[in-house]
């Protein structure tokens, strides 16, 4: 039956064009129209005028045609239904209205179902349960547009069921369908509400398009069960609802959701999903694509739908899909369904490695077992008889790629094996074994885990295609591979099954770590197996991230040499250590691990190990975790020295001319410079500590060290109480940028062998006698070996040493320095109260140098001619020696003939 529910038709009374719509109805034989709206009394909105008849259609089993006008009665809808037999028989080309005797139909309702749109969407199934299929529309935009779908008696048109949407103006009932979905035989309803709306994932509402699967059951009715929800924004998922039946040959009808303007450039796209015992899978199986854009609208793939109908006759029922907007209709031919039953068998499943029955061709002795493999395969409709499969089986399958597979096949050595295997469609089981063998136990570790044998199947497709082209397919329900295990016997009993005691203890030589100290630390370990053996068996250490592994002791005869790697796990550090495999009962190791500690933060107050046997048993496989926990100490050798540069000066200064006003540092006295170093030895640093110094600056009101300037050297920040050099003298450019002079300048030194000291009592001008200045200075982080130094330059106020009252007397000039630390950069550790002080001194020594006498002429006069003397009596002897000889080169020639060979030392040999 094709319809054009737009069909225009106008009385003699009445002039005015209505939309009564009409259908051509083809039985086989002839085609006859269909207009049951059409009258020549019932012409307007408010009866039958605007009926649209035809704008949904739908046909029993017995025969019946249901149509849907959603138009009628002010656009209240209506279905109608009539006999397909008797509107054959009625049809006459000259009649434009005919009656029918057995037509069902509904009547007007109240005002309040105007614009309500009954027949939108028509189908038919038997929801009552007397064996005649009833009515099913959808009422789009009644219940204020929440949506309606409504049920109607097959055999009286009287209301069964309703069914009201969830949401406003979702179209719920747009689309409505019936199938068996889940093989009970009883019909089961799905309605489509295209422009429902569900909330993404950012919380806003979308437009996605529903399914709501309402399963049948046989005391109360569908039941609302299952809904589908689509994947696309405006690709109004659900428009059209088509019944596949079974296309997969599982026994369960199938069913095609369509999108028609989702996908690449709103092609379309058709959802097909499967159904179920227990209702239908929630993820589609398929999806079929639009392959056709179109110019001025979208191709609409998928707005109608048509299935349950076996086109090419193959077996399986065909899917159509209409693309209006593409004007094209595309089939959709299902494939052949070919169900693989597959068995893999291994024998023994118990594998003993001293039981070697097997020889290889070198001559070695294995222990082998047997692998079986075996299909069968069974295809309904159009399939070839000869069914084509490769096989490929792999033993050791879950061991990663690269490691030893500890099971080979024997004829081959390889632990994989192909076979290309042609299968009769519908016959028996077709087998092959094969035979494999175990490694040697001394070429792999891994004894406990079972050995998994892995056999998989794939069909050759292309070899299998009908005369048409189209390709069988396998059952996707059936799996395409199966696993079989081995166990290699182990010592651990009849059971086979090994059940270790593992102990553990752990302690350590070290007390306390000393933040900053190098030393390794010591960990001494004792592992024992009180019960069966422990395959794999591993120490593992849980090192915290302060740590670096060094390694094991082994010049120790007392510990055993464990093999033992650094590890990363989810970052986390480990150490694992071979205990053995298998780690035999009644075993016990003693080892001593060492570790580095470094890299601690201000809130660490300990390091902590954790320690535990690991084992690949599946029962008792570990032991109980040993934690040892260490604290953290700090221990810092701070000191302070000092040295005075130079540490005598000795008055009064020869050539001294004393400068009441001095401009430059030369005119106020020697150089005496004073350094300070407040070195860390560690081991560990501290982050702040405070440095005194004492300086005798005056004595009497009389200057006694002018300091000219202080420099710093390392992470400190000094500052006085007094003003560091008042009378801004110039300091000398050569010396300015010197912080370690060991030595005053030439012209201020005296030797000590020309002085002799006026007075050997040294009165001590120290910050108790003398007023001093405070030089406070602020140390930052001091690590191991790292120090501070403070150089204190000064000169000598030597005019306060030559007053009357202080000539002919020698001081002892003293400053010192103190320091306390203040802070370390740990926060939960106690700090012990480090503190000491260092005096560096200076004396000024007042001493007499020796007359310097004349020396007499005729002294001089006497030494010189000494002097000539000696020098011509050298003269003379070296004469007498013939220093002074020369040997020349002959200027004659007879000269030259007087040179023989004899002469220059060489010899004539007669022969």
């Amino acid at each position: 039956m094709a319809c054009a529910p737009l069909y225009h038709w106008r009385t003699e009374i009445k002039q005015e064009r209505e939309p009564v719509g009409t259908c051509y109805l083809n039985d086989g034989i002839t085609v006859v129209e269909y207009a049951p709206c059409r009258s020549n009394a019932k012409t307007d909105a408010q009866e039958q005028g605007f009926c649209q008849g035809g704008f949904s259609i739908d046909f029993t089993e017995d025969n019946r045609v249901l149509l849907g006008g959603p138009g009628s009665f002010y656009w209240q809808g209506q279905l109608i239904s009539d006999q397909v037999d008797e509107i054959v028989k009625k049809y006459k080309p000259e009649k434009y209205s005919i009656t029918y005797e057995n037509q069902l139909a509904t009547r007007p309702a109240s005002l309040s179902y105007d614009d309500s749109y009954l027949g939108y969407s028509v189908t038919v199934g038997d929801f009552s349960g007397d064996n005649i299929e009833d009515f099913v529309s959808g009422v789009p935009r009644a219940a204020k547009t929440l949506g309606m779908v409504s049920i109607y008696d097959g055999k009286t048109m009287t209301s069964l069921y309703n069914f009201t949407g969830e949401q406003m103006a979702a179209y719920f009932g747009y689309s409505v369908a019936t199938s068996d979905i889940n093989g009970d035989g009883l019909v089961d309803l799905f309605i489509g509400a295209p422009l429902f709306m569900d909330r993404g994932s950012d919380g806003k509402l979308q437009e996605l398009g529903q399914v709501s699967v309402y399963l049948q059951h046989s005391t109360n009715g569908p039941q609302h069960l299952i809904k589908l929800t689509g994947f696309e924004i405006f690709a109004r998922f659900s428009s059209c609802i088509g019944p596949l039946g079974d296309i997969d040959g599982d026994g369960f009808n199938d069913l095609a959701i369509a999108a028609p303007y989702g996908g690449v450039n709103k092609k379309g796209l058709v959802y097909i999903y499967n159904g179920r015992p227990n209702g239908m899978s929630i993820v589609p199986s398929q999806i079929l694509e639009g392959q056709w854009a179109s110019q001025h609208m979208p191709s609409s793939f998928g707005y109608s739908l048509k299935g349950a109908t076996d086109v090419d006759e193959n077996g399986y029922p065909d899917l159509l899909v209409g693309a209006f907007g593409a004007d094209k209709a595309i089939l959709y031919r299902a494939r052949p369904v070919i169900t693989v039953t597959s068995l893999l068998e291994v024998n023994p499943t118990i594998l003993n490695p001293e039981s070697k029955t097997c020889s290889l061709p070198s001559g070695s002795k294995v222990s082998c077992f047997y692998v079986k493999f075996c299909l069968k395969a069974v295809g309904k409709g159009r399939v070839p008889q000869d069914l084509p499969f490769r096989v490929d089986v792999m033993l050791d399958k879950h061991k990663q790629k690269g490691a030893i597979r500890r099971a080979l096949f024997l004829h081959t050595r390889l632990s994989s094996h192909s076979k290309n295997m042609t299968i009769q469609n519908g016959s028996g089981m077709r087998c092959e074994e094969l035979q494999a063998f175990l490694r040697d136990d001394s070429e792999f570790r891994d004894k406990l885990t079972p050995i998994t044998i892995f056999m998989e199947f794939q069909m050759d497709y292309k070899s299998t295609a009908d005369s048409s082209g189209l390709l069988p397919i396998l059952n996707q329900f059936t799996p395409t591979n199966i696993t079989k295990q081995a166990h290699i016997l182990l010592d651990c009993g009849e059971d086979n099954i090994c059940k270790p005691s593992l102990k553990l203890s752990v302690e350590s030589e070290q007390k306390k770590i000393f933040i900053g100290d190098d030393s390794p630390l010591t960990l001494i370990v004792n592992a024992q197996n009180q019960g069966e053996g422990a395959y794999e068996a591993e120490l593992v250490v849980q090192m915290p991230p302060e740590t670096d592994f060094i390694g094991v002791i082994r010049n120790n005869e007392t510990f055993s040499r464990l093999s033992c790697a650094f590890k990363t796990e989810n970052k986390t550090h480990l150490v694992v250590c071979d205990l053995g495999n298998p780690m035999k009962a009644g075993t016990q190791i003693k080892a001593a691990l060492l570790f580095s500690v470094h890299q601690l933060t201000e809130m660490d107050n300990s390091v902590k190990f954790d320690l535990q046997i690991q084992s690949s048993n599946q029962y008792e496989n570990s032991s109980t975790v040993q934690s040892i926990e260490i604290a953290l100490a700090v221990l810092a050798a701070v000191e302070v020295r000092g040295v005075s540069t130079p540490n005598e000066v000795f008055l009064p200064i020869a050539n001294w001319e004393q400068k009441m006003n001095p401009e430059t540092e030369e005119d106020i006295g020697p150089l005496v410079q004073h350094i300070f170093e407040l070195r860390n030895n560690g081991p560990s640093g501290f982050s702040k500590a405070i440095l005194n110094l004492q300086w005798p600056y005056r004595y009497n009101n009389d200057t006694l060290l002018y300091i000219v300037k202080y420099e710093i050297d390392g992470p400190m920040n000094c500052t006085s109480d007094v003003e560091i050099n008042p009378l801004n003298v110039k300091i000398s450019a050569s010396q300015s940028n010197e912080k370690n002079e060991s030595r005053v300048p030439d012209n201020r030194q005296r030797n000590r062998r020309d002085l002799t000291a006026m007075n050997g009592h040294l009165q001590t001008l120290g910050c108790g006698q003398a007023d001093c200045l405070k030089i406070e200075c602020h140390v930052g982080r001091l690590d191991k070996g790292k120090s501070a130094i403070l150089y204190v330059r000064s000169r000598l106020w030597t005019l306060t040493f030559l007053k009357n009252g202080n000539q002919n007397h020698s001081y002892s000039l003293k400053s010192s320095a103190s320091f306390s630390v203040l802070e370390f950069p740990y926060k939960n550790i106690h700090i012990p109260d480090i503190q000491n002080s260092t005096v560096v001194t200076t004396n000024i020594l007042w001493v007499n140098q020796a007359a310097s006498l004349p020396v007499p002429v005729w002294v001089i006069i006497l030494a010189v001619l000494s002097g000539l003397l000696l020098l011509s009596l050298m003269v003379f002897i070296m004469y007498k020696l013939g220093f002074f000889k020369r040997v020349r080169p002959p200027q004659e020639e007879a000269e030259r003939e007087q040179l023989q060979p004899q002469e220059n030392g060489e010899g004539i040999t007669d022969t």
